[in-house]
């Protein structure tokens, strides 16, 4: 079975420290910014790879040391960015708006 209740969906959290907690057990707070659903779904293993991919070139390389995620096998991704980084949560956005029609993939697998 197969729909929009099997698809993968990404949290997309803000991660800031709690001040005035001791840096050696420095405590953060999370603030929930969007549900954001993928084009897949979760028995698809080889396009959550390749959509990752390039989320990682875009997205996670480009803000290394701010930016980490998640993937359990239920099919819940929590994305969590500093909260500096806000202003990347309407990148997220539009990179899951670009990527979400699974032709984007097919039309680069003619290196295969």
């Amino acid at each position: 079975m197969s729909g929009p209740e099997n698809s993968y969906r990404m949290l997309v959290l803000l991660e800031e420290p709690v001040s005035g907690s001791k840096p050696e057990d420095e405590k953060k707070v999370h603030e929930f910014m969007d549900e954001l659903v993928l084009p897949f779904n979760v028995d698809e293993i080889d396009q959550l790879n390749s959509w990752f991919d390039k989320f990682d070139e875009q997205i996670c390389i480009p803000n290394e040391g701010h930016i980490k995620y998640e993937i359990t096998s239920d099919g819940i991704i929590v994305l969590i960015l500093d909260k500096e980084m806000e202003p990347l949560v309407s990148q997220v956005r539009s990179f899951v708006e670009k990527h979400g029609n699974r032709e984007d993939d097919d039309d680069e697998k003619e290196d295969d």
